[in-house]
């Protein structure tokens, strides 16, 4: 009877910690509406504040050709077992120094090419043969407007670059004694002068930017009601931290069944 007093006595003894530290939030109120308005202002001075972003896409179509093509030193995107590797290729033929000036010279002041490299950036569009362009302006015409114009540019130097190429591999080919083995057979001529004519036939325009409806990212009254949350959560989280600080050494947590010399917990 007496173990079971005992038992009993330990079992009512103080053993949640975090009592006290839930009830004393309470009384931090005043701090914690004071951090989540202060979050509040802060994300809502920014969202109308800060000008939006629009971003606008364009499309460029890649069509690889086979690898045993005779057209060397053009540098031409070939096909590959990796789809990847072929839009890697095209990515890096088009997103050039060149073509920012290009686009910088048709748009006008203010921009120039470091602003154009800051807000355009080429990718791979999924598993497709396409290479997307995006345009990040302040305005949504802005933006599909600096999308196209910068792949209108794009192909337009490479174009220029490719068809210098072919023209002079083409004069050199046709200067060539008649039977020698690097002489163009016709089909090579035929591409050559096509290319000559036309530019890269790996790449084309496939979709022009259009001007996109919302802003990029998450609209502002979501950031302002995040912000709430994140601000609340913050207070909380500090308030407890000092709760648990400042709380009695002696309140520690008492098991309910404590050893003792007599055995009782046996």
């Amino acid at each position: 009877m007496a173990d079971r007093d005992r038992k009993a006595s330990f079992a009512d003894a103080p053993t949640n910690a975090s009592a006290p530290a839930l009830g004393g939030i309470a009384g931090y109120w005043r701090f914690i509406v004071l951090v989540a308005t202060a979050c509040v202002a802060a994300t809502a001075g920014y969202v109308y504040v800060v000008p939006p972003t629009f971003e606008a896409s364009a499309h460029i179509q890649v069509a690889p050709i086979p690898t045993n093509a005779d057209l060397p030193g053009l540098g031409l995107v070939n096909d590959s077992v990796e789809p990847a590797r072929s839009l890697q290729t095209a990515v890096a033929l088009l997103d050039t120094p060149a073509a920012a000036a290009a686009t910088a010279a048709k748009l006008g002041a203010p921009w120039n090419a470091a602003s154009v490299e800051r807000s355009v950036s080429l990718e791979p569009l999924g598993q497709s043969y396409v290479v997307e362009v995006k345009a990040q302006a302040d305005s949504p015409a802005t933006a599909a407007r600096l999308a196209t114009t910068f792949m209108e540019s794009a192909l337009a130097t490479r174009n220029s670059e490719l068809k210098k190429r072919a023209a002079t591999l083409l004069a050199l080919r046709g200067a060539l004694p008649a039977g020698m083995t690097s002489r163009p057979n016709p089909a090579t001529t035929a591409r050559l002068e096509l290319i000559v004519r036309t530019g890269d036939p790996t790449l084309s325009m496939a979709q022009p930017a259009s001007p996109p409806d919302s802003p990029a990212g998450l609209p502002g009254p979501y950031k302002i009601a995040l912000s709430v949350i994140l601000g609340f959560g913050l207070a909380v989280a500090i308030a407890w931290a000092r709760i648990r600080r400042d709380r009695p050494a002696d309140v520690v947590r008492v098991p309910a069944y404590a050893p003792d010399t007599s055995g009782w917990n046996k």
